[in-house]
This record gives structure tokens, sequence and C-alpha cells, in this order.
């Protein structure tokens, strides 16, 4: 399939294509986490669709986007799996390759009776084989939103971004620095996770680690802190911003961070300001925080919508 396709009615979504990474995820509950090593006997399981790009993907189709997946796996059953589940879930994966003779990325992740969870993960070598992103695919994109796992294709996209003049938008979650470092400075936005931060900026105050993002040239940056809400600032504006999170009973935290990136860029590829988008993915991931299953079971675009206009 070529470039993403322009124009269609007015009320269609936004097109936004994701580059990154796509796991298989082993998902098992369990009432607490040991204290020590042990044998822990799990409530239920089921096998789902992760990594950061692949969750993004899905919940901004559920959201309404028109989206495309930029990444690999590997040509073994989980890469199979993955394809076919990604698809069914409204995502275009004609970007996501097959590598020859390669290993998809999986994990196990396991959540407690308080909706937290802990991932082990086992990345393969799909990525790293990979044949480079070819911008010509991005073509028609209002948002190109990229995680670390697959620096040369998150490098690529980031610049073809930058060039053309369309959105762009960093997954910052925990992952070297130095990749934190280049990717940051040449997305519009770099959304971070806590430890994604402390990654970016060790021993560096909150406010003084965004600073050091939007000196190094992102336009604004932000970090998710989970139930202590959002801290953003914006170039040239010198102020450190804040919006609380809304208060929710978590039932599953898995997928959260996904869901929320997904809303950002939907929101700011519809045009939304600072603020508002932010509430919006906000809101978003306090939805998805309610339900089991992982990003499958995020918020659609109505469900969304009436969330908020509970809460004006």
């Amino acid at each position: 399939m070529g470039e993403l396709q322009k124009g269609g009615s007015a009320a269609a979504g936004p097109r936004i294509s994701t580059v990154g990474h796509a796991a298989l995820d082993h998902c098992f509950d369990i009432d607490q986490f040991p204290t020590q090593p042990t044998k822990t006997p799990a409530q239920s399981y089921r096998l789902v669709s992760g990594g950061m790009a692949a969750n993004a993907s899905i919940a901004a189709a559920r959201l309404g986007a028109r989206v495309r997946l930029f990444g690999a796996v590997g040509d073994d059953d989980a890469g199979r799996f993955l394809a076919q589940r990604v698809h069914s879930l409204g995502v275009d994966c004609s970007g996501l390759q097959r590598v020859p003779n390669a290993t998809s990325s999986i994990s196990a992740v396991v959540i407690d009776a308080h909706g937290e969870r802990q991932i082990f993960n086992c990345r393969g070598d799909a990525l790293r084989l990979a044949a480079p992103l070819d911008v010509a695919q991005l073509q028609g994109s209002d948002m190109v939103a990229v995680d670390p796992r697959w620096m040369p294709g998150a490098l690529v996209a980031l610049q073809w971004a930058k060039s053309q003049g369309v959105l762009s938008m960093l997954d910052g979650d925990l992952s070297p620095q130095e990749d934190l470092r280049v990717l940051s400075a040449l997305a519009d936005w770099s959304v971070f996770s806590e430890s994604g931060l402390v990654a970016f900026a060790p021993d560096v105050p909150l406010a003084a680690a965004l600073q050091q993002a939007l000196d190094a040239g992102t336009q604004v940056a932000v970090v998710t802190l989970g139930p202590r809400g959002v801290r953003w600032m914006r170039a040239g504006d010198g102020r450190l911003h804040s919006l609380d999170a809304f208060e929710v009973k978590a039932v599953d935290t898995n997928g959260a961070g996904d869901v929320f990136h997904a809303a950002l860029a939907v929101a700011l590829a519809q045009g939304q300001g600072d603020r508002q988008a932010l509430r919006f993915a906000a809101a978003a991931a306090a939805l998805k925080v309610q339900r089991t299953g992982g990003v499958v079971n995020g918020p659609d675009r109505a469900a969304l919508d009436a969330f908020l206009a509970a809460r004006l």
C-alpha cells in the first residue's frame, strides 16, 4: 500500500503514523506480587499484542484515527499473531515488516489486584535487522508518533516530519539517555514517563529536566506521573504547568501510558490546545485503567467524549 490517503469526509479521523515497537504479551493476573522468588498462582491468562507503537496504534484507531504502524516482527509464530491481531483491530500494518530469520519481541506481563504491573521482555532481533523506513509511506500523515525502541526508524521519521512541517511526538519511556536526547531534540512533543525523564536527565529536578528537553529543541516537554497527574512546559513560556489526574479506581494499568500517548496524538492532530489535549489524553488513560484487558479495551471516542462531558 502506498501513502496514507488524503481527503475523505470532514468527519474522518486524523492520519497518524506510529513508528516503533510491537511485542507479543503473555499477561497473567495475580493477587499480589511476592516478596521473594516463589511460585505464584495466576487467576487468569491472556495472549495479546503489546509494544508501545503497536498499542498506541490500536488505541488511536479506537478513538477514530486512521493509523498505520511502522516497525518489525520476526517471521515466527509471534510475528504472525501480532500482524494479524493488530490489523484485525483497525490498524494498517502494511508498514510492519516481517523480517526473515528474525525473532519477535515477547513479554511476560504480571498484573496484581491493584492494577499495577511488572513487565519482563525479550526484545528479539527483528527491529535490529529491519530494513530502513521508507519515508514515502509517511506521506499524508497529520501526526508522526515514535518510541525509542527502533532508533533508526524513529530518527528517520522525526527528521522527515520536521522537514515536512508535520506534527511529531516522542514516547519517552525508559531508554538509554543518548537515544532519548537525540529523539527528543527532533520531536515537537516529548512526552516522558517518570522513569523516562529520569533516564533523560538523571539527578535533575523535574522542571529542570523538562527545561533541558526544551533547550535541546523540543517544543513541548511533558512528564506523566500516573495518579499524580501531568506536568509540562512549552518553549518560550518559562512556566511549569500541571494537570491533576482524574480520580478513578484502577484495576489494570497495563497499556494506560500507550492510551495516553495515542489520545494525545489524536487531540493534537485535531488542533486541540496544550491543556485541552493533555486533559483529553488523561481522560483516556483514566478510562483505560478502570478496565482489564489492555488497550483493546481502551475507550472509543464516544465513551471518552461522554466521560469528559460529565466533568465539565
